[in-house]
């Protein structure tokens, strides 16, 4: 009798299992979307995992100093790679013909060559003079290192527009997931070896390219049949075709990065690499636990908003004060555990060296939690509002660049700048906050009026 229900019990659980694969199944092949959410997301869940396994033993081969000199380099990089193409590369994904985007793929990587040329030139005429005057020394044996790495890292960005146009999610995951190891496993030899900060910006480097070879494969054939049948007329046809990417997207998003990285450069300018080094892990560790989530959310927040508009749906604003309400609960205590208990954590999970990123956490927990629950539910630009959020990045960006000018010209300790900065973007995400209540009013009060 025992075995009998024990048996049974067996077929209903494998009965349920078979039923929901079935389920996901057909929400796949109904809904590409979510197919290729799901994909992609779990190759950055996997790749975010990886490193930071692979940080605690980083961070005791990499004193703080040098660390910070890495974070410094990537940022200059990221700044400057975000227009690296004119953002063409952003268009592939949208011609009907594949020809067209092949031509797109053309004309992004030729801008990027041609952007590389002009700064090799840039550094070996100017980068000392540059170097010095922002007090980056380091940089000045890196030229070539960073050149390489402005090149590499934009030719991977355009190819992975590619791999999305065809969605081929699979290999995008794969190359995400062999970014995070590959380049661990760098930094870790290279530092066993001794090569110090080169080690470090090295391995970075060459985690952030790899990945262009897969890439590459799919692309290669289809670049050198419109190579051989090659018309310039076609190329400045797709140029001008696409030139509201240049005009407008570049614009904003140079502004964007611009404020996101400016912490990084302006606090090694003020303080110094130790500073630098350590405010990067402890950024890093507090956005951790809750960047799984925030890119799922914002894509799945953007789809559900976009359906509600489509419809005419008076509960957009119910969606939105209901879905910031529920990340606000979720992710407030979270980042908040953790800062309070980073001061003890650091020491004895990074080394005792890495202390002070412990306490860092303490005043950027405030800004992680605005950033984590309004960022995932900007949507602006959704509701037409697109030239309120350029003039808001505009504003963020030069409220930044003041309030690191004030904690200069007052000498402001590493601890209070921080904690200035972060009540500067704790405001600013208010705002934005707000204004996407605002937008939303608007478009219902719309609404309302066209009804009646």
């Amino acid at each position: 009798m025992g075995s009998d229900c024990y048996k049974k019990f067996i077929r209903n659980i494998k009965t349920s299992i078979n039923l929901l694969k079935t389920k996901i199944g057909s929400h796949f092949s109904t809904d590409p979307l979510l197919k290729g959410v799901v994909i992609i997301g779990s190759g950055t869940v996997i790749s975010q995992a990886l490193g930071l396994v692979f940080l605690p033993l980083i961070t005791r081969i990499y004193p703080p100093l040098i660390y910070g000199t890495l974070a410094v380099f990537i940022s200059l990089i990221t700044i400057l790679v975000d227009g690296s193409a004119f953002r063409y590369e952003l268009a592939i994904p949208l011609p009907e013909k594949d020809e067209d985007a092949v031509y797109l793929l053309i004309l992004s990587l030729s801008i990027v060559s041609i952007l590389t040329f002009i700064l090799f030139w840039i550094l070996v005429i100017s980068g000392d003079f540059l170097a010095g005057i922002f007090h980056f020394e380091f940089m000045k044996s890196y030229y070539w290192l960073f050149c390489f790495g402005f090149f590499g890292i934009s030719v991977y960005n355009i190819l992975i527009y590619f791999a999305i146009r065809s969605k081929d999610y699979v290999k995008i995951t794969h190359t995400k997931i062999s970014q995070s190891v590959s380049g661990a496993i760098s930094k870790i030899i290279l530092g066993i070896l001794s090569f110090g900060s080169f080690g470090l910006i090295c391995g970075e480097v060459i985690g952030r390219m790899a990945g262009i070879v897969t890439l590459g494969r799919t692309v290669l054939p289809k670049m050198w049949q419109s190579i051989k049948n090659f018309n310039i007329d076609k190329l400045k046809s797709i140029a001008k075709q696409y030139k509201r990417f240049p005009i407008f997207s570049m614009p904003a998003s140079f502004i964007n990065e611009m404020a996101l990285q400016a912490p990084v450069v302006l606090l090694s300018i003020i303080f110094g690499f130790q500073v630098v080094g350590l405010y990067s892990l402890s950024y890093t560790i507090l956005v951790a636990p809750v960047s799984f989530i925030s890119s799922s959310m914002a894509q799945v927040f953007f789809g559900e908003t976009s359906d509600l508009l489509r419809q005419k749906s008076d509960g957009i604003l119910v969606q939105y004060l209901k879905t910031t309400r529920k990340l606000f609960l979720f992710g407030a205590p979270i980042i908040l555990v953790g800062a309070v208990i980073s001061p003890l954590l650091f020491p004895f999970i990074f080394g005792s060296a890495w202390k002070g990123a412990g306490i860092f956490s303490l005043p950027l927990s405030i800004m992680v939690i605005a950033q984590f629950v309004v960022s995932s539910t900007d949507r602006l630009e959704l509701y037409g509002y697109n030239h309120w959020e350029l003039a808001w990045n505009i504003c963020r960006t030069f409220s930044v660049l003041f309030g690191f000018y004030l904690a200069f010209q007052l000498k402001l300790s590493p601890l209070v700048t921080i904690l200035l900065y972060s009540s500067i973007m704790t405001f600013m995400y208010a705002i934005c906050y707000i204004l996407n209540i605002k937008a939303i009013k608007r478009v219902l009060k719309n609404e309302f009026a066209i009804k009646n």
